[in-house]
């Protein structure tokens, strides 16, 4: 056995043993550089130093929400489509007005296809001239039967009457002297001067004179009684009909013009111009997944009654932005606001809370599960350039305190329904249970169990085995999703773990690094936790772009600097 160890095969293994152990003492270069500036702050022993202390201060608490939206102005002047679609997908835009440019009342914005429209009123013309000579010959009838009941009344019944009664007074002289030779007649034949045949013919000549008298009559009595009722109401009924004819062509034509000067109207209406003055904004709406986007350009077709452009009112503007639901409950109308543009972020211009919505805005499929209210912030005094469509950062002041108690969050240690911090009294650390009140999520408020110029653990949750607290139910132990000291968070390397032989173990490295600098103790490391010599390496470690650095990420980012100066796993490097 000890031949065996000083032979060619123990002098290989104890040489590969020397290499792989050089090269993982080189790969914990990069890590031992990283954690030096953070590790040289505490002590060299993690039992015996003595943790960061604040000071316990009185000063002003505010608590602000933060949250990004959309510059718009409060007044816009619509310039919508007015052109009818008739059934069809809409009209197609010719020209626009590049967006971005100043206009005043007048200019041309929006130019679109009046080919059809135009064909359209070619043929409304030939229409409306068919329907005009169909309206002057109905005329003429009408005034055709209007003069034959004029004629009829003021004419031929007069000339008709006068001819029978000029005929009855011809029978009338008529059956007078019949009468009266008849008479004559009669005294003769008396007398024997005449016979009796002659008297009988004389008194023929008087019937025969009364028989015309009476025709004539009769024949008065007939035109004025039958005759003259029956060709009035004939002659009115010609005149009625007419009337009713003239009047349907009439509106017939009247129609066909109306036709025609709304399709005068269309053909207006396919140029669209300024009613004020102000910058183009293209009416665009950006669709989310499975909808359809409306681009305004050349070429696109829009439907009627939709917005083409926009003019905004630069003096008066507003953010829309999107509060979570967690917090919408806190705003409220009337708070004030600071608004920050990216396009000018030195600028702070002052803003006001004038409405939140009650219910949240509508959300695409991939973000359902999130829910924002809609809150529009007024801008005081837009700046001069400032145009819609500008992001901004908006923070809402939703609470002011003066003069109050305050400590930051990590501080404090949630225990059951109480909350405590942890004090240093002499050789032994003490919690210190206290009433919270308001918070910004940075810093809460005090309202009793400590008064100002008092120390206390910057980290409580790091002292938690440290102090004496009172027992919970085994319900409530963990309700705050701590570890209990018995656990592992998952993911986190065994403190006390060794690693093999010839290995190094930079798993258990990173993860004691990561405990030292997670300060609140929340499980992620956030650009105020990293100290400024770390702070390059954040955005790379931050794989899930959360803009915080969890274990895994960081225990993900230490192993690819160990692979990376171990050779990409070359033989004898350490284990990722």
């Amino acid at each position: 056995m000890a031949a065996s160890q000083s032979g060619p095969t123990g002098q290989r293994r104890e040489g590969f043993f020397t290499r792989g152990l050089v090269i993982a003492l080189i790969a914990l270069v990069p890590v031992l550089a990283i954690a030096w500036p953070v590790l040289s702050s505490f002590s060299v022993s993690n039992d015996e130093a003595m943790p960061m202390m604040h000071e316990v201060k009185r000063g002003e608490f505010i608590h602000e929400i933060t949250d990004s939206g959309n510059v718009e102005s409060a007044s816009n002047v619509d310039i919508r489509c007015e052109v009818k679609s008739k059934g069809s997908a809409g009209t197609v835009i010719l020209e626009v007005v590049p967006e971005g440019t100043y206009v005043k009342p007048g200019d041309t914005l929006v130019k679109f296809d009046s080919s059809a429209l135009e064909i359209e009123q070619i043929q409304q013309q030939i229409i409306c001239a068919n329907s005009e000579a169909d309206v002057i010959q109905a005329r003429n009838v009408l005034e055709s039967a209007e003069i034959a009941l004029q004629e009829y009344l003021e004419g031929q019944y007069l000339l008709d009457l006068q001819a029978i009664q000029s005929r009855i007074i011809l029978a009338k002289e008529d059956q007078r002297r019949a009468q009266q030779y008849y008479e004559y007649s009669k005294m003769l034949a008396r007398k024997g001067y005449i016979t009796e045949v002659q008297l009988e013919a004389d008194k023929f000549a008087v019937d025969k004179a009364d028989m015309e008298l009476s025709s004539a009559e009769t024949e008065r009595k007939v035109l004025e009684q039958f005759t003259k009722e029956k060709m009035t109401k004939q002659l009115e009924a010609d005149v009625k009909t007419a009337e009713a004819k003239f009047k349907a062509i009439e509106d017939s034509h009247k129609l066909d013009v109306e036709r025609l000067e709304e399709i005068k109207t269309q053909i207006a209406n396919c140029t669209l111009v300024s009613e004020e003055t102000g910058q183009v904004v293209y009416a665009n709406v950006d669709g989310g997944r499975g909808r359809q986007e409306i681009i305004i350009e050349e070429g696109a077709t829009v439907r009627e009654g939709q917005t083409v452009i926009r003019l905004p009112d630069p003096k008066r503007m507003q953010v829309v932005a999107k509060i979570n639901e967690s917090r919408v409950s806190l705003v409220d109308e009337g708070m004030p606001a600071t608004i920050r543009l990216d396009a000018f972020p030195d600028v702070e211009l002052d803003g006001v809370v004038e409405k939140v919505n009650d219910y949240p805005a509508p959300t695409s499929w991939y973000s359902a599960n999130i829910k924002e209210n809609e809150t529009t912030v007024r801008i005081q005094e837009p700046p001069p350039g400032m145009r819609p469509g500008l992001t901004a950062e908006v923070k809402i002041e939703v609470e002011r305190l003066t003069d109050v108690v305050q400590v930051p969050v990590q501080t404090a240690l949630e225990h059951g329904d109480k909350y405590y911090c942890v004090a240093h009294d002499g050789d032994r650390f003490v919690p210190l249970e206290v009433q919270i009140g308001s918070t910004n999520d940075k810093f809460v408020v005090i309202e009793k169990g400590l008064e100002p110029g008092q120390l206390i653990a910057a980290n409580a949750t790091a002292l938690r085995d440290k102090i004496e607290l009172p027992d919970l139910p085994p319900e409530e132990a963990n309700r705050n999703g701590r570890p209990r000291p018995s656990q592992k968070p998952d993911g986190a390397a065994d403190q006390g773990e060794q690693p093999a032989p010839g290995k190094s173990n930079p798993g258990a490295a990173a993860s004691k690094m990561f405990q030292q600098l997670d300060t609140n103790g929340d499980g992620r490391l956030e650009s105020s936790e990293i100290p400024e010599k770390m702070a390059p390496h954040l955005k790379s470690a931050d794989t899930n772009g959360d803009g915080a650095v969890d274990r895994g990420e960081f225990a993900a980012a230490a192993a690819r600097m160990v692979r990376q100066q171990g050779g990409g796993g070359s033989p004898g490097g350490p284990a990722p």
